[in-house]
C-alpha cells in the first residue's frame, strides 16, 4: 500500500484529492494482486505499477472528461429535478471566505493591540509572517531579508507567539 501512496503522490488534480487518488491507487493495487504470478520471478511492486497508475489515470481523465461535457448549471445528478448543479460545488480558491475575512480583521485588530509588548525583532518577524502591513512572508524568506537562519526566525516566532499569548490573556 506504500508504494501506491509514493504513486498517487505524485499526481496532481484539480478534481481528486490525495486521499482520492491513494484510493485509486490501491484499487489498482489489489487488480495487481489478483494477476500476480510469483513463479515469473518478477518483483510485485515492479509489476504493480502500472497498474496503480493506470488505475489513478483512469480516474482522473474520466472526471476530466465528465466536467468538460457537463455544463455547470446542469442538475446533479444528471436528469434530477432538484436545484443542486455543478455550480454549487465549484469553489473559487481566489475569492475570501465571508467568516474568513471577519476572522482575519478580528485576528489583525488583536494581532494589533498586543504587539507592544514584542521587541523590534518578534514584531518585524511577526508581521512579514502573518502578512500585517507587508506581503506575507515564508520563515526561509524573512530570514533572508533579516540576515538570519530559518531556524532563528522560527524560534524568534515561537517566543513572539508564547508572548502574544499570554498579553492576550490579560486583555
Amino acid at each position: 500500500m506504500g508504494y501506491a501512496i509514493t504513486l498517487a503522490r505524485q499526481y496532481k488534480s484539480e478534481i481528486l484529492s490525495t486521499d482520492d487518488l491513494i484510493n485509486e491507487g490501491a484499487i489498482g493495487l489489489m487488480k495487481a494482486a489478483e494477476k500476480y504470478d510469483v513463479s515469473r520471478g518478477k518483483p510485485f511492486v515492479t509489476f504493480a505499477a502500472p497498474y496503480i497508475r493506470r488505475a489513478i489515470e483512469k480516474a482522473i481523465g474520466k472526471l476530466e472528461n465528465d466536467i468538460d461535457v457537463r455544463s455547470t448549471d446542469e442538475s446533479l445528478p444528471l436528469g434530477s429535478r432538484n436545484n443542486f448543479t455543478l455550480l454549487n460545488v465549484l469553489e473559487d480558491k481566489n475569492a475570501l471566505q465571508a467568516d474568513a475575512t471577519v476572522e482575519e480583521t478580528t485576528l489583525t485588530d488583536d494581532l494589533l493591540k498586543c504587539l507592544h509588548v514584542l521587541n523590534e525583532r518578534e514584531q518585524r518577524v511577526i508581521n512579514l509572517y502573518y502578512g500585517n502591513g507587508y506581503e506575507r512572508q515564508t520563515m526561509a524568506e524573512i530570514a533572508e531579508t533579516m540576515g538570519l537562519k530559518r531556524e532563528r526566525v522560527r524560534q524568534v516566532r515561537d517566543t513572539a507567539l508564547r508572548k502574544l499569548k499570554k498579553e492576550a490573556k490579560k486583555e
